[in-house]
């Protein structure tokens, strides 16, 4: 364990009667209690930290990847348009679709 220091800390009546009613049930100590609760308070504020960075992130990416979609929706719209497929086009992919998968179960 890392060497202890003594501090001393102010608390209101109320809070020191309430953290004993604690202490009561869990049969730790003040200082204990202190450790585990500044430990966990520690541990809140670095998730709360992450957690903004985070959606900082995720918005900064969020106006890169519009950008970028507006960049590839101009080049789709230099291209030319090839209409629907019709019947006759549809059914020779169908078939070549087939004809791979027929061969791939040969071997």
């Amino acid at each position: 364990m890392a060497k202890m220091k003594r501090v001393v800390v102010a608390l209101p009546e109320d809070i020191l009667a309430g953290i004993d009613d604690i202490l009561v049930e869990t049969k730790k100590t003040r200082s204990l209690f202190i450790r585990e609760a500044c430990c966990f308070y520690m541990e809140k504020v670095k998730k709360e930290t992450m957690r903004a960075q985070m959606i900082n992130g995720y918005l900064e990416m969020a106006e890169i990847n519009r950008l970028l979609a507006e960049e590839i929706a101009c080049d789709f719209d230099c291209l030319p348009s090839w209409g629907p497929i019709d019947e006759e086009r549809s059914h020779v992919g169908e078939s070549a679709r087939h004809d791979l998968y027929a061969r791939r179960r040969k071997t």
